[in-house]
């Protein structure tokens, strides 16, 4: 990890955060010389975090790393702050953000950044199931000064509520088969909770939900007018892509899928009402079934 990634960190604009991301990843990936690097990084722990600024898109970004749930913690700057996992296109210019997922809010950053500098006037909601991090989302938006709205749960494809496994922050699921510290019974919100009686027109929805993308997506889709923009992360990809390419298909959405490891893969989608405004999907049009 550390040496894939030493690239794209030292292109963070922030000599300090640089320095700290790189001695955090090697802890990591360099056993050998963990000890060395955790001795290295002391200095800049206080109250068991470390401040990481970093440049995204035009401007200046502040995160927390806590010591606590450091693997989580960088494994999250590396996807979000050092480069951007979603891969968004900054064109679409949303009015509303839903930051499914949220964890610690990385992805809200990046987007609140983007939309700073596209100049749109964006609303922001998470979702996110564990109040440490809730905590940590908070911080990072005062921090940053910015303001979401946080919704504590989960997204899903019916309102219920559900038990949640909690480990380290970034491994957490609806699944009990790997040892877990504690369980708690979270709400489950549709996306059209999230969304609420918000007007806006251009939506931006990113979905990191543990693998219930699938029941969220088949409630959701059907029903869907104005111009949606969906990232995210897709379980099981052998079984559930074919199932998902149909959903869209159906509805004519545009459908592109992300090179699948760990049979999980990242994937990008929009709406019909959408498309003209996505020139990176415009190359991925899905064939309409209605048309087949």
């Amino acid at each position: 990890m550390a040496f894939p990634h030493a690239k794209n960190i030292l292109k963070i604009g922030s000599p300090s955060g640089m320095w700290k991301l790189l001695l955090a990843t090697a802890s990591f990936t360099r056993p050998k010389y963990r000890d060395l690097c955790l001795a290295l990084l002391r200095p800049y722990i206080h109250k068991g975090e470390m401040t990481v600024k970093y440049r995204c898109y035009d401007r200046y970004v502040t995160m927390y790393i806590r010591t606590s749930e450091l693997l989580s913690d960088l494994q999250c700057a590396l996807e979000l702050a050092v480069r951007d996992a979603y891969d968004l296109d900054p064109a679409f210019c949303p009015d509303l953000v839903v930051d499914g997922g949220g964890n610690i809010g990385l992805f809200t950053l990046r987007a609140g950044a983007m939309a700073e500098t596209t100049k749109s006037p964006a609303k922001f909601v998470i979702v996110e199931p564990m109040e440490p991090n809730i905590r940590q989302i908070q911080r990072h938006l005062d921090r940053n000064k910015m303001s979401a709205e946080i919704l504590r749960g989960c997204i899903g494809g019916t309102r219920r509520n559900m038990p949640f496994y909690c480990r380290e922050s970034i491994n957490s699921s609806f699944e009990p088969d790997k040892p877990y510290d504690r369980v708690i019974d979270i709400p489950v919100y549709l996306l059209e909770d999230a969304i609420g009686s918000s007007p806006a027109e251009r939506i931006l929805i990113k979905l990191d939900i543990e693998g219930m993308e699938m029941e969220t997506l088949a409630a959701f889709v059907p029903s869907e007018r104005r111009a949606i923009y969906l990232v995210g992360e897709l379980h099981d990809v052998a079984g559930h892509a074919p199932i998902l390419e149909q959903l869209f298909q159906e509805y004519d959405w545009t459908f592109k899928l992300g090179e699948a490891g760990d049979n999980q893969s990242m994937f990008w989608a929009c709406s019909p009402a959408a498309l003209p405004l996505l020139p990176s999907m415009a190359s991925a049009k899905t064939r309409s079934l209605k048309a087949a």
